[in-house]
């Protein structure tokens, strides 16, 4: 982790329109499932981990389901879990080139996306740049 001085996020806000070249792009996905049973959720992780993974520049990989048992937010009023998911996908590419053709490789395109949403009710997904 990067420690950032007073100044360093001084910066960081002054630059936030996108993605340089060389950043790391976070791009996580948040799928809510039709059939939430533990076959169709276990299917839904093996396709993430059959088509999401090893691009070329993808740093980390995690499939991920929700946490069911966390109440902390419960315990805090001014905290919010949102729960409005089955199956999450978290990865982490080199760069803003490595996230872009990612985006659009057969494996995603063509694999991942039509097998996976016939079973999916709302698909989330949060891109983030690291500072």
């Amino acid at each position: 982790m990067k420690h950032i001085s007073s100044t360093d996020s001084v910066a960081a806000t002054e630059n936030t329109s996108g993605a340089a070249a060389n950043e790391r792009i976070h791009h996580d996905i948040f799928i809510t499932l039709k059939d939430k049973s533990p076959a169709a959720v276990q299917r839904q992780l093996e396709l993430g981990k059959k088509y999401l993974t090893n691009h070329a520049g993808e740093l980390s990989f995690f499939a991920t389901v929700l946490a069911h048992d966390l109440t902390r937010h419960k315990q805090v009023a001014y905290l919010f879990n949102d729960d409005a998911f089955d199956v999450a996908f978290h990865m982490v590419f080199s760069s803003r080139q490595a996230h872009d053709a990612y985006q659009v490789s057969d494996r995603h395109v063509k694999h991942f996306i039509p097998e996976s949403n016939p079973n999916w009710v709302k698909i989330r997904v949060f891109d983030s740049v690291e500072r």
